[in-house]
């Protein structure tokens, strides 16, 4: 390869790591597809998919400035996922002595109970694993870049 195609191609792989995502990115990505009005069978709402029992209780005390409540506000979802994430790291925190990695995250998004010491209903299926591994693979090139 001419060596001013080797940089140029090397230049737009590293474009390319450069954009992994966050977390809440990556959460928003593998729940909803970033769809603000999505609504699950469980009548979670928002492009996180959270159920509304949580969102009630995030909210609950919370005077957001000029913020809205409203789940297909991108905003207001985003707050309320942080304050259940928060709490949910937290608790893995003082459990596991570390913070969680990317997998753990979406699982503790997914399914807390496996990771918060609470009784499991069921094990972690093959398609709950599959989306924690691509929730993974999202935010792995934040990681990377991050490390260098």
């Amino acid at each position: 390869m001419r060596p001013i195609l080797r940089i140029l191609s090397l230049l737009v792989l590293s474009g390319f790591c450069a954009l992994g995502m966050d977390r809440l990115d990556a959460l928003s990505q593998i729940e909803s597809r970033d769809n603000d009005r999505a609504v699950g069978s469980h009548h979670e709402v928002s492009r996180y998919q959270i159920l509304p029992a949580f969102w009630t209780r995030a909210w609950a005390g919370r005077q957001p400035a000029g913020g809205s409540r409203n789940p297909a506000d991108p905003v207001a979802a985003k707050l309320v996922v942080k304050c259940i994430m928060q709490a949910r790291c937290r608790v893995f925190a003082s459990r596991y002595h570390r913070a969680p990695d990317d997998f753990e995250y979406y699982l503790l998004w997914h399914r807390p109970a496996c990771y918060i010491g609470r009784p499991i209903p069921r094990p972690i299926s093959a398609s709950e694993a599959e989306r924690g591994r691509r929730f993974a693979c999202l935010c792995q090139s934040r990681t990377e870049v991050a490390m260098r």
